[in-house]
């Protein structure tokens, strides 16, 4: 294993720890939901991709139930055992997936004509670099958005960083919402 990725192995383990000691706050998940529906209104989105979150992540659940309300569609992502995610259109439903939580059911979908993704990180620098868990399924599944529209992390106000390891495959992202803010990266959203 090259230094780079020694470091960014560590620093995942890092916020790992940090999150697992965290306690579900209802309040930090109305403060994301708040700025998260503000992003849909502001940029008049219809479709977005979004994600359940597992164990200690932000909490979207509010925010697919506001998009929902709103006749937003969403699309939430299924993994598969070749690494790849698949796109459902979130109809309500869930059912364990294949690493052992809770995924969407419903019609499975091509990634298109999305206004607005969210994805889950665990970290975020000033630059857009997104730190995800390791395994790479949003850097590849973003490869397949067709067009590939605003991408923005989702991430505890801790886990903005001043920066992370960066390597060529990972997909910067042009956002990145916290409970106490929205921080934009490149002029998509401006």
């Amino acid at each position: 294993m090259d230094e780079l990725a020694a470091n960014k192995q560590q620093l995942r383990a890092e916020l790992k720890e940090r999150r697992a000691s965290l306690e579900y706050d209802p309040e930090v998940a109305e403060q994301l939901n708040v700025h998260l529906a503000e992003l849909c209104l502001a940029t008049g989105a219809n479709r977005i991709a979004c994600y359940l979150p597992y164990g200690n992540e932000p909490d979207t659940e509010l925010f697919i139930d506001w998009a929902i309300d709103n006749n937003i569609e969403v699309l939430l992502p299924v993994s598969k055992a070749d690494g790849e995610l698949e796109w459902v259109i979130f109809e309500g439903e869930s059912e364990v997936g294949i690493f052992g939580f809770h995924e969407a059911t419903g019609t499975t979908t091509a990634p298109e004509n999305v206004d607005l993704a969210f994805i889950p990180a665990l970290a975020v620098d000033q630059t857009g670099t997104r730190l995800g868990k390791g395994k790479g399924y949003y850097d590849r599944a973003l490869l397949k958005f067709e067009p590939l529209p605003p991408v923005i992390a989702v991430v505890f106000d801790d886990e903005l960083l001043e920066s992370v390891p960066n390597e060529s495959h990972d997909h910067p992202v042009d956002a990145a919402v916290t409970p106490s803010q929205v921080v934009l990266f490149t002029e998509r959203l401006k």
